[in-house]
């Protein structure tokens, strides 16, 4: 490659990395920051609110339908159960997921005792911290596409990491005054470039898992190429609509019988005439953050729709989980989950610095774009 069209080439990379970080990184700060805080959502939950999780014991002491039996009556019959979150790697409260009967409106959180099945709070999607969830992972914008447009995010996210880290790289080999405060180096140029590269890899790594969990359906078809992946679990049906459904509790002793000693975390209620149980469970030996494993069972035949665990699962199917992990900051240690955090909020410092370091330019429309990129590598 010439050096003129290496300079060109610099020059327009120079122009999209600015252009992504001025218009969508707008988006793409709010974003950052809103998955910074939902890292540690949990624990600033368990802070704000208290009584959610002051549990007299963490052992399941009540058939599984008897909680969602108690948290529809603390909503006085307003919400039908949709899904029930139990107690997994640590302890914790039941919590019931309720949709208004209309169908329309938040999901509505119900926390009870394990141990007990009393109610210990009740609470909309509407808080703030369930907002901030919304609003991350679809800018409330759900029935509008919002999933895909955040993904359109994530994807201007990556290609600013990427070719942020292409601009900074020198041409010969890599000193160590490369990837510090340089002297001589204004503040906001010395953070740009600094943090820039340390993070880069963090936020890139973050924007491509986003990707997954934007277009779940694309991504894994994408991944079926690659490695063995099981069967989108949407739109799972009954064979029929007619006769009597089987009851939450005998759905789950048919999943446990077919995984075998696996624990109980997470159960999903039919939904529509034709919907299928959904029972998550975690194997005996699986210290995953995540756990994978799923059972449908059709309520009415009783025989088992679909199910995804040690024996089934492929490839592609830990690598699309890995995903998720990464993602959220599950995976790994305490380490990766803190950089995660650190990684929601690159976004700000660097679209301040580079907004400050494009105005400073600005002032000085003499310069050419090819030296000004020039110098990132200085």
């Amino acid at each position: 490659m010439t050096t003129g069209t290496a300079l060109h080439l610099r020059a327009f990379w120079f122009q999209v990395h600015l252009w992504l970080g001025l218009t969508l990184g707008v988006v793409g700060v709010l974003i950052g920051l809103s998955g910074s805080i939902l890292v540690y959502d949990h624990e600033i939950d368990a802070q704000l609110n208290p009584q959610r999780y002051a549990i007299s014991g963490s052992q399941i002491a009540l058939p599984y339908a008897e909680y969602a039996q108690r948290a529809e009556a603390a909503l006085e019959g307003r919400a039908r159960t949709t899904a029930i979150r139990l107690p997994d790697l640590e302890p914790g409260p039941v919590i019931v997921l309720a949709r208004a009967k209309a169908d329309t409106g938040p999901f509505l959180r119900v926390y009870l005792d394990p141990a007990t099945g009393a109610v210990l709070d009740t609470a909309s999607g509407r808080d703030w911290l369930g907002w901030l969830h919304s609003f991350h992972e679809s800018l409330t914008l759900r029935e509008w596409k919002g999933r895909e447009i955040v993904g359109v995010i994530g994807i201007a996210m990556l290609t600013s990491s990427l070719s942020g880290i292409y601009l900074w790289w020198p041409a010969g080999r890599i000193r160590v005054r490369a990837v510090g405060f340089r002297r001589g180096f204004a503040l906001h140029r010395n953070l740009h470039y600094t943090f820039g590269i340390w993070g880069a890899l963090v936020l890139a790594t973050i924007s491509f898992t986003g990707l997954f969990l934007a277009y779940q359906d694309a991504g894994r078809t994408v991944v079926a190429n690659f490695a063995s992946v099981s069967p989108s679990p949407r739109g799972l049906q009954s064979a029929s609509s007619g006769g009597d459904a089987i009851a939450l509790d005998e759905a789950v002793a048919i999943a446990q019988q077919r995984v075998g000693n696996a624990g109980v975390i997470g159960l999903g209620l039919p939904v529509g005439p034709r919907g299928v149980y959904r029972v998550s469970l975690r194997e005996a030996g699986d210290t995953s953050a995540r756990s994978t494993t799923v059972v449908f069972i059709d309520p009415r035949s009783r025989s088992i729709v679909q199910a995804v665990d040690r024996a089934t699962r492929g490839g592609g199917d830990t690598f699309l989980s890995w995903q998720r992990m990464l993602h959220e900051g599950s995976a790994f240690s305490v380490v990766w989950r803190f950089l995660v955090f650190l990684g929601g909020l690159l976004p700000a410092l660097m679209m301040i610095t580079g907004l400050m370091m494009w105005l400073r330019r600005h002032r000085r429309p003499s310069r050419a774009a090819s030296a000004v990129v020039a110098t990132a590598s200085d």
